[in-house]
Parts: structure tokens; sequence; C-alpha cells
């Protein structure tokens, strides 16, 4: 059993980027409102061949409508999209998780901004901490109702282990199945954090929400293999950044700049040994045709993060074997070093209480 799994989202009917993937996201906004979404939903998980679909909720629509100035609303027999306004509740996803049936799904959130600012990160989680403990509980309360049979995670909108703490206060006694934790306002050693705590708490799975970071993965792949029974993680940057004519190293996932006006010498091949890249040049993918391109890369780019997690979940279960593999795919000499150092870290205190070590994993050298 895989006990790291890439769950490629960003995906639909007639934009995929292989006929067999072993995990697919979608969410509940695009897919889970009404009998043609409900039906598309269904045909993408029959062409795509996935072996797991996980259901998200649509918290990052809800974030994205506030960025945009759009009314939201939380009506539960009123539709989800509307001209002007975004209206989700929590009943919105157990709808759509009973039609759609997938084998996870997330309840509602309301995603946290990405601030720097502590006291501003204070305001915005005590914002939104009224909303995501009340809709955690009602779909906890909704999925025992109606569909008990598919698991349920939890997303922990939190910038500190002291708000996660406020929240899990407020929803402590849900039946729940795993937490589900977006990562783009934490550094790793910020991840590892929480990711230690969930596994003190006695959490077996985990899903990391929106990551195509090397490092980030590795950090999962680790824990992967030696705290949790399960980590995921999703990502759609597979089709962002083709869309933007850049193409993932197969080694490190770093970015390649293939746009028309970026000077490549016609004899610099790729190295990478996937189905679309073997035996071709960069200049071949750079030139090509740009809806060629575009989709080629795409295809390209769901492979390498399919490439990394295999290899990062075959080379991690000890802490030296993936050391070797960090040094021997990345030349990024200061990441490697500030996950080593989180993950011996891990490795020496992980049973021990967090508030006697957890300053290590964030102190600066």
């Amino acid at each position: 059993m895989l006990k790291l799994i890439y769950f490629c989202a960003g995906l639909d009917c007639n934009i995929y980027p292989a006929s067999n993937i072993e995990a697919i996201l979608i969410n509940t906004p695009d897919f889970g409102d009404g009998l043609k979404r409900i039906e598309a939903a269904k045909r993408l998980r029959s062409i795509s061949n996935a072996k797991k679909l996980m259901l998200d909720s649509g918290g990052f629509q809800l974030l994205k409508a506030e960025e945009n100035g759009l009314e939201i609303s939380c009506e539960e027999n009123e539709p989800i999209k509307q001209n002007d306004k975004i209206n989700l509740s929590p009943m919105h996803v157990i709808r759509a998780a009973q039609n759609i049936k997938p084998d996870i799904f997330v309840a509602l959130d309301f995603p946290i901004k990405k601030i720097s600012d502590p006291s501003q990160q204070k305001i915005e989680f005590m914002r939104k901490l009224g909303f995501n403990a009340t809709w955690a509980i009602q779909t906890s309360e909704l999925r025992k109702k109606y569909c008990p049979e598919i698991e349920l995670f939890i997303p922990v909108q939190c910038y500190n282990l002291q708000q996660f703490e406020l929240f899990w206060e407020r929803i402590r006694g849900i039946k729940f199945d795993g937490f589900s934790m977006p990562v783009r306002n934490l550094k790793v050693p910020e991840i590892a954090l929480f990711l230690v705590k969930f596994y003190q708490m006695g959490i077996k799975r985990v899903h990391l929400l929106g990551t195509a970071s090397f490092f980030n993965i590795a950090l999962a792949a680790y824990l992967a293999n030696n705290l949790f029974s399960w980590v995921s993680f999703d990502a759609t940057t597979w089709r962002l950044i083709a869309e933007k004519e850049c193409y993932f190293n197969p080694h490190d996932l770093s970015l390649v700049n293939l746009r028309e006006n970026v000077r490549i010498d016609d004899e610099i091949m790729t190295d990478c040994q996937c189905a679309w890249c073997y035996g071709k040049s960069f200049s071949y993918i750079k030139n090509l045709p740009y809806a060629e391109k575009i989709f080629f890369l795409m295809c390209h780019n769901h492979l390498a993060i399919e490439k990394i997690t295999n290899e990062l979940c075959k080379n991690s279960c000890g802490l030296k074997e993936l050391l070797h593999y960090l040094l021997t795919n990345s030349p990024n000499q200061e990441r490697i070093k500030e996950l080593h150092q989180t993950l011996a870290i891990i490795d020496a205190f992980k049973d021990e209480p967090l508030d006697q070590w957890k300053n290590l994993l964030t102190a600066k050298p």
C-alpha cells in the first residue's frame, strides 16, 4: 500500500495529463453542483483511471471570492455559483460527496490569507475561526448522517500551533479520519511542527494542500515512512507553470523557462526519461506550436511530480538514505541542510512534549 500519494488537481474532462493517474482531486464548486457537473466528475475519474478520488470543499474559491470582493453566502438550498457571488455550505459538500462518492472528502473551510505580519495573522485567524470550527462540526455531523462510509479530512487553517490549539478546543470530539493542511503560509520547519503535533495526537493520516515543492514532498515522504500511515498532497502546478511555458526539472522540480524569447542551445538535450521528453532537446520543446507546447509541458510536468513522489517515497525510510538522495538530485545545499536538521530533530524528540523542543526547529542559525 502506498504511504505517499500525489493527488493530481486542476484537471477536467478536456485537460488531463495522462490516461492513468493514481489519484485525482476535484472541488465541490466545479464538480459537485448540478447533474452535468456531477456526471463530469464521474467521467473524469473513469477517463483518468484514478484509483483514488478526493473531493475538496471549495474553500479556495471562497478565498478568491473574498479577494475579488464578491458576495459570499451560505444558503444550503441555493445553487453554489451565481453571477456575482458564491454560495457554499457544508450541505453542498455533503450532497456532492453523496453523488460523486469520493474515497475522501474535505470539510468546508474558509482559508486564511498569506500574511507575514503576526498581528495581522492573528486578526485573520480569529476572523475566520468561527466559520472554520462551525463548518468542521457541521460537516462531521452531516457526514455521520448521510455518508459515513466516506472518509472525512478536517482542514487546519492556522498560522501557528497556538492558533491550532484554539481551533482544536472548539472541534474536539468530532469524528474524522485525518487532517488537511494548507502549507502556503509555512516553511518546512513550521510544517514539520504541525505534523509532529498531529502525530502526537494520534492522527494517522494527513493531506498537504496545494504544493509541488521538492522539499515539502521530501518532508512528506520521510514522515509517511516514519510517523504516519498515510501522507498525501495535491498539486495544480503541472498545469499552472505549463501555461507559463515552464518545465519541471525531473530531478528537483526546479523551473526551466521555455518561453519563445529564451535562447537555448540546439544541442542541449533533456535528461528526462519520461515518454514525452526522451531523446528530445529543449530547443525542440521551446519551438513547438503554442498549443502543442503547453500540452507537452502539462504532461511532462505531471510525470515529473509523479516520478519525484515515487523516488522520494522509496529513498526516505532512513535519514542517511534521504540525505544521499537529496544531495544527488538537488544543488540547493541550504534547503537540504534545513530539511536534514529538521528531520534529525524530529527523530530525536518526536515522542517528547513539543514545548520542550519546538524552538529548536524554528531557531535561526
